[in-house]
């Protein structure tokens, strides 16, 4: 008996080192993993197209660019923050309960590459019809309108001459037995047509396989502000640690939201 009371004296210390041991390494192991999850994850390498991307937002042009693009591009680069970044855009005033409204959508305050745009607008007017008006800004003219559609956008069937600024608006027609309602009109908004020479300069940049930074700083110089910022998505998807191209796309939304909002005809 006193042999085996001996043996327990012996084993309960054994006992408590080995979970103190055991504890010790379970928690430096915890600690070493934690270490490594807060290491810094390498940058993945960039593709060519990125590479390139990176080279041009650092000023470093390729010699088949053209001298007048590569100024268009460095003054982009060169661009300060456009007035309004901090500063949330103002919102058109809501219409009343029950009042009926339309809002144009696109084009609106940009410049558009296609002769034949697609207008479209939101509507609150239920079970009515629509018809779009184009008027020359220059001449006052109208230059066309639609048939009576009955969804809320159409597809100009006449080209428009390039180099020309246009007014647009939409009109709501009552039909069925509502004849007593009154037509409701939304108000106008402006657009251009892309230059002849802004379209030449657009598609030779394209045939040659021109970076995102090059189309992107195209597209803002001839204001056509959404294709400015698709142009821009895409670059930073090539080159996302790139504060240059971030800064480029941050740039481009606020043009392109800033231009809805003050470019609606009064």
């Amino acid at each position: 008996m006193g042999k085996l009371k001996h043996k327990r004296l012996y084993i309960l210390p054994a006992i408590l080192i080995l979970a103190v041991a055991f504890m010790f390494v379970y928690h430096w192991q915890s600690s070493r993993r934690a270490q490594l999850y807060r290491l810094p994850r390498r940058s993945q390498p960039l593709a060519p197209q990125g590479v390139a991307e990176q080279l041009m937002l650092q000023g470093k042009f390729s010699s088949d660019i053209p001298a007048e693009q590569r100024q268009i591009v460095a003054a982009e680069l060169q661009a300060s923050e456009p007035a309004g970044l901090n500063r949330s855009v103002e919102t058109a005033a809501q219409p009343e309960p029950g009042e009926q409204h339309i809002a144009i959508t696109q084009p609106i305050g940009t410049t558009v590459e296609d002769t034949q745009p697609t207008f479209t607008w939101d509507a609150n007017v239920d079970g009515w019809s629509y018809r779009v008006r184009v008027v020359d800004q220059s001449t006052h003219l109208a230059v066309i309108t639609s048939p009576v559609v009955d969804e809320a956008m159409w597809r100009i069937s006449t080209p428009l001459p390039r180099g020309h600024n246009y007014v647009w608006s939409v009109d709501a027609i009552p039909v069925g037995i509502r004849t007593t309602a009154t037509t409701v009109t939304s108000q106008p908004a402006r657009f251009a047509v892309l230059s002849d020479e802004g379209e030449q300069v657009i598609q030779n940049a394209k045939a040659h396989n021109a970076s995102h930074l090059l189309l992107g700083s195209l597209y803002t110089h001839y204001e056509m502000w959404r294709d400015a910022v698709l142009e821009y998505r895409q670059m930073v998807d090539e080159v996302p640690d790139s504060p240059e191209a971030i800064k480029l796309l941050r740039n481009a939304e606020v043009r392109a939201s800033s231009k809805i909002s003050a470019d609606s005809a009064p």
